[in-house]
């Protein structure tokens, strides 16, 4: 489940579990606000916002890394003393460092928040359909495994708003794509002759199967489609629409 809360005049919202981590520090951005990393003449204007994010959660803003999201399978270690800036062709990123804000963008992608309590450490992956079939979310498990001795069973993480399998409709394109996901029937829902993709589900499988225990897992459950008066859709929208913010950091 999901909170809002507002600092100054700008609403942002929280998983209510994970709100409750001492250490960890996160906040979805929410319209009007464009958190969008593209280069172009109002990028200036852009940056500002999320570095006023980033103040707002009392995280470093000069420290800001953001992903520059390729719909790939690459996740960025972040190293502890890194200064901030763009990670370029990347969707997930893991970190052991303190004071350091990471953030992803979606217009109607679900936004992945792990963190382990424990070690401490943070990850955040871009999980689109392309990301999600590629496995991304499992892939960043692994690397802070790897990287940083996380043990998958410690780790807490948070599914973001999304495309809900209420209105994310694809065609067999994307059916043949996920021909390697586990129960892949079970996620493609028929409905008047048309195919929806459960994103959110598909996540949640790949996460147990990663290791995750299924009670350290949230869920948003909030659909991007239906509720464009608080979240940038791309689905509903179209190109060149805004994109709202994950942005996490641990004290």
């Amino acid at each position: 489940m999901m909170e809002f809360f507002t600092i100054g005049e700008r609403r942002y919202a929280r998983f209510e579990r994970l709100a409750r981590e001492g250490r960890l520090v996160h906040a979805f951005s929410t319209r009007p606000h464009n958190m969008a990393p593209r280069l172009d003449d109002r990028q200036a204007e852009r940056a500002a916002a999320r570095r006023q994010m980033a103040v707002d959660l009392g995280l470093a803003p000069d420290r800001l890394t953001i992903c520059e999201q390729v719909h790939d399978c690459r996740v960025a270690i972040v190293p502890a003393e890194h200064t901030g800036g763009r990670l370029p062709g990347t969707d997930a990123a893991v970190t052991i460092g303190a004071g350091l804000p990471l953030m992803g963008f979606s217009a109607d992608c679900p936004l992945i928040l792990l963190y382990d309590p424990l070690r401490p450490a943070l990850g955040v992956v871009h999980a689109s359909w392309r990301c999600t079939v590629a496995q991304l979310a499992a892939q960043a498990v692994e690397t802070m495994k790897r990287e940083f001795g996380c043990a998958p069973a410690n780790l807490q993480a948070g599914i973001g708003p999304g495309a809900g399998p209420c209105c994310y409709e694809v065609q067999a394109d994307v059916f043949e794509a996920a021909r390697d996901l586990p129960d892949r029937e079970r996620l493609f829902k028929r409905r008047g002759g048309r195919m929806y993709f459960d994103l959110w589900q598909a996540n949640v499988r790949q996460l147990c199967d990663a290791g995750l225990r299924a009670e350290q897992i949230e869920m948003a459950g909030i659909c991007t489609m239906c509720r464009v008066d608080v979240f940038f859709s791309f689905r509903r929208e179209g190109a060149g629409c805004g994109h709202f913010g994950l942005m996490a950091g641990m004290r």
